[in-house]
């Protein structure tokens, strides 16, 4: 048996909603796709 240790910490240490919703932003326009990032920020959490 291995031993493990999975550790989140997003959100704890860094706040990273808005890099989040801007890396989604991006791939969504690399797709044509218009998304708002203020949609995107709502979705995200």
């Amino acid at each position: 048996m291995t031993d493990c240790l999975v550790l989140d910490v997003d959100g704890t240490l860094v706040d990273t909603n808005y890099l989040h919703a801007a890396a989604w932003h991006r791939a969504f326009l690399r797709f044509d796709l218009a998304v708002p990032c203020w949609r995107i920020h709502r979705a995200i959490g």
